[in-house]
């Protein structure tokens, strides 16, 4: 339109456009609701000023000569797309004009979060998609979705989008359930800001409260070790935190008979004990966990045992110094001197040192890990289905395979020892993994073009990866990672086939996108560096979206009698939109089914063009009309 403009100016005034014309306009921006009334005043700042108005399809203000300053009135703005332009004559026979930026913006008619998928209650590791959507909306460009929880943002999605009209749009929130969100509360909130000239309004959906299910954990380590002497009453604390909440169950080493003790509470309080281990059983309906709690003697008084051995270091020397017998005296004092050793070795701890401590290896690839025994041994070797070795002579062994294919290995090293403890072991912490044979993307129950705003499923599939715990699947639309899945909750350390589902809403901006997923295993600081990653042959977004008009808006052009007029119905759209022409009046030439209609014979009249594809058809309206503004 504006390019119309200035043609006209050109040809029917033989005037000048000057890209710096100097004129102010109060305000400088307009941010208007659709169907409001907006003032704008246009003032020139040039002494050579002949006359001053204003061009616009919602009503302008013809030219005033003499004056420096003219207003615009709109009584109601009715036009999503609309750029008023202020034109200024100067009394050397020059015109130049400026345009005003407008903003026209609609509140949506409602703001709505789904209901997740899949449905609430959450349990704890587990996937979930939820949806904020924004119905009726202008201009999306300047809408933002904020998602809230516990008060505080946590995601936030604006929208690149060039339509100026409403319409409707989705913010896809993904979330992975985990305890501490148990009891929150979770919103969006659609935001238009047009900061610096105009408002901010807010539109808030109701409160969602999460309920997330998870298995017992215990509050205290897992297993503990309870020292009692003969006086003391039995006290064992086993609360675990879980949803729903746990319910207890006791084993105790031998049957409890003649107590009121519940066996059915997280605390067992007894009168007496007896040595041995106590079991703490903890459910829920979302798993089982258990508590060992190994009571044992408070061990002896090792102030009396000192005061043994001082009387007989004292009664050894008391001998020695009487003069008895030096045999005699030299062995009483070597016994003793044994015995002071012997208890002070025997409370030592095993000793066994693994190098590496933690083994990270491919299948087939060889390994070697070396077992060190710190204090004198009797026997060192390692336990294993292959390669087992032991030696009696050497303070470390050596456990190798040239080619690790068992997945099952356990490695473990043990001592025989000359004291107490006399026997120990440390399992070695063994990696093996593999690389998946194969890992591909595609559509589920689903073929061909995808629709604008149709919600679809991609399926990932990886074959043959281990071990599974160390997986993450990351999904790339682009180079833009939109989602990721781990599956540390899996426990096989053989070779397993897992797949990942990822949900999308696509849009016409994602039209010729390529999605892929890349399988990563990240097996830790003694693993290969970067992690080993596979990835998908890319899938090709096709998106199939109904016409939409470079220019939706009506256009009223000028028509200057023997002069080409053209008139532009150009859209886009998947399948490429066909068109057609329609007038109020008989054509005297046959209009051609093009986008472009250029023609120096048409006559003034409304002229619409329809853009259709297999999704809609589409309409725009063009009104040409005689030329009638004078200059």
């Amino acid at each position: 339109m504006w390019l119309f403009i200035i043609g006209v100016f050109i040809a029917c005034a033989g005037k000048h456009v000057d890209a710096s014309c100097p004129v102010v306009m109060k305000p400088p921006v307009v941010v208007v609701g659709y169907g409001k009334p907006f003032s704008v005043n246009c003032t020139s700042l040039s002494n050579k000023t002949d006359g001053m108005g204003w061009e616009s399809s919602a009503g302008g203000t013809e030219l005033r000569p003499g004056v420096t300053s003219v207003p615009l009135n709109i009584e109601a703005i009715n036009q999503w797309s609309l750029e008023p332009t202020c034109y200024m004559n100067d009394k050397d026979g020059g015109q130049c004009s400026a345009k005003l930026p407008i903003t026209v913006y609609k509140m949506p008619d409602l703001v709505t979060m789904s209901q997740p998928s899949p449905p609430w209650p959450m349990v704890e590791g587990e996937k979930y998609l939820v949806k904020c959507d924004v119905a009726n909306v202008a201009p999306a460009r300047n809408l933002t979705v904020q998602w809230y929880k516990s008060n505080k943002m946590f995601h936030m999605e604006p929208f690149d989008e060039t339509t100026l009209s409403p319409v409707n749009k989705t913010s896809v929130l993904h979330l992975t359930a985990h305890r501490d969100d148990d009891g929150t509360q979770i919103w969006c909130e659609a935001n238009l800001n047009f900061y610096p000239f105009g408002p901010n309004f807010r539109s808030v959906t109701t409160k969602k409260e999460v309920t997330v299910l998870y298995p017992p954990t215990f509050t205290k380590p897992a297993n503990e070790t309870v020292e009692v002497n003969a006086k003391s009453k039995l006290l064992l604390n086993c609360t675990a935190a879980g949803n729903p909440a746990p319910v207890y169950s006791w084993q105790c080493p031998q049957p409890i008979q003649q107590t009121d003790t519940d066996k059915s509470q997280a605390i067992l309080d007894l009168p007496l004990h007896l040595p041995g281990t106590y079991s703490c059983t903890a459910s829920n309906s979302q798993g089982i966990n258990i508590k060992h709690f190994i009571v044992i003697e408070e061990p002896r008084n090792r102030t009396t045992l000192a005061a043994i051995v001082a009387v007989f270091l004292v009664l050894g020397a008391v001998l020695f110094i009487a003069g008895a017998e030096n045999n005699m005296a030299n062995n009483f004092l070597r016994g003793t001197l044994m015995f002071c050793m012997f208890y002070s070795v025997s409370g030592e701890g095993c000793s066994l040192i693994l190098k590496p401590s933690r083994v990270v290896v491919a299948f087939g690839e060889p390994v070697s890990v070396s077992c060190e025994a710190t204090r004198p041994v009797r026997v060192l070797g390692w336990e294993s289905v292959i390669s087992a070795t032991h030696t009696q002579q050497d303070l470390s062994v050596h456990w190798k395979v040239d080619s690790l294919i068992d997945w099952i290995e356990e490695p473990i090293c043990y001592g025989v020892f000359f004291t107490a403890p006399r026997q120990c072991e440390e399992k070695l912490n063994l990696v093996l993994y593999k690389t998946p044979d194969s890992i591909s993307i595609r559509p589920v129950n689903h073929t061909g073009p995808m629709t604008e705003g149709k919600e679809y499923q991609l399926l990932c599939e990886v074959q043959n990866i281990a071990p599974v715990q160390y997986l993450t699947l990351r999904w790339y639309r682009g180079q833009t990672e939109v989602y990721n899945h781990s599956f540390s909750d899996l426990t096989s350390s053989s070779p397993v086939q897992v797949s990942s589902t990822l949900i999308i809403t696509p849009t016409k901006a994602e039209n010729g996108a390529q999605y892929r997923c890349v399988a990563e295993l990240d097996l830790g600081p003694e693993g290969p560096q970067p992690p080993p990653a596979v990835t998908s042959e890319p899938l090709n977004a096709s998106v199939y979206f109904p016409p939409m008009f470079l220019s939706p808006e009506p256009e009223v052009l000028d028509l200057i009698v023997g002069a080409e007029i053209t008139l532009n119905c150009t859209a886009t759209g998947n399948p490429t939109p066909v068109y057609s022409w329609l007038s109020s009046h008989p054509v005297q030439e046959r209009i051609e089914n093009e986008a472009v209609l250029t023609s120096s014979t048409l006559i003034p009249g409304a002229y619409t063009c329809i853009a259709s594809n297999t999704l809609e058809k589409k309409s725009k309206q063009f009104l040409v009309k005689s030329k009638t503004k004078g200059v």
